[in-house]
């Protein structure tokens, strides 16, 4: 009786280790390896060209601007009113401004220091430095433009007085020096302001002694 229990106790033991692996048969592949969790790919993150620090794939690649359309060259006057180059015939100013001034004995009386024009842009006269000693000191004399004989090529200028008589003429005085002296004239000829009699007080009220 012992035996038989004990044997059925084994059929019954084989029979479920044997369900067992049956089981685990069933759950393992076709090549005996176990199956394999499915592989997931990640999905990219969407764009977004708003957010810090993405950059938007479709709009990196932008078509360069067109380049900006060139200013027309500028017309230059017109030929009669140019001068491209100083003719034999003609004198700079700063050519005339300090030649040397001779009378008709050719005795150096001066320089020209200076050339007076009128509203038209013509020559109306000369200014003449005379005397002095390097320029120090020298009087200023005007003279009328047909006084004087302008010859670039000795590059000096002729007249026809003599120092002495330049040095007897009245100085030349520029506007800016005749507007100074004026003011200064009206100035010495203000009256001063009557000063305020004795026993007064700032508000006109007389203050009496008692």
């Amino acid at each position: 009786m012992m035996k038989r229990l004990l044997m059925t106790t084994a059929a019954a033991s084989l029979l479920a280790i044997g369900a067992s692996a049956y089981a685990q048969d069933n759950n393992t592949g076709a090549n005996g390896q176990g199956q394999q969790p499915p592989v997931v790919t990640p999905t990219p993150p969407a764009s977004n060209s708003g957010g810090t620090g993405t950059t938007d794939m479709n709009n990196s690649a932008q078509p360069a601007p067109a380049p900006a359309a060139q200013a027309a060259p500028a017309n230059p006057p017109p030929s009669d009113a140019v001068i491209s180059a100083q003719s034999e015939g003609e004198l700079r100013a700063d050519q005339l401004i300090g030649m040397t001034v001779y009378n008709a004995e050719g005795q150096k009386v001066g320089s020209v220091h200076d050339i007076l024009l009128d509203k038209e842009g013509k020559a109306t006269g000369v200014v003449l430095s005379v005397g002095g000693v390097l320029g120090v000191g020298a009087k200023s004399v005007g003279l009328t433009w047909k006084e004087i004989d302008v010859k670039p090529e000795q590059k000096q200028v002729q007249i026809s007085y003599t120092k002495d008589q330049l040095e007897a003429a009245p100085d030349f005085k520029t506007t800016e020096q005749i507007n100074s002296e004026m003011n200064a004239q009206q100035q010495q000829a203000a009256p001063a302001a009557p000063a305020a009699p004795a026993g007064t007080t700032g508000t006109g009220a007389a203050t009496t002694n008692p």
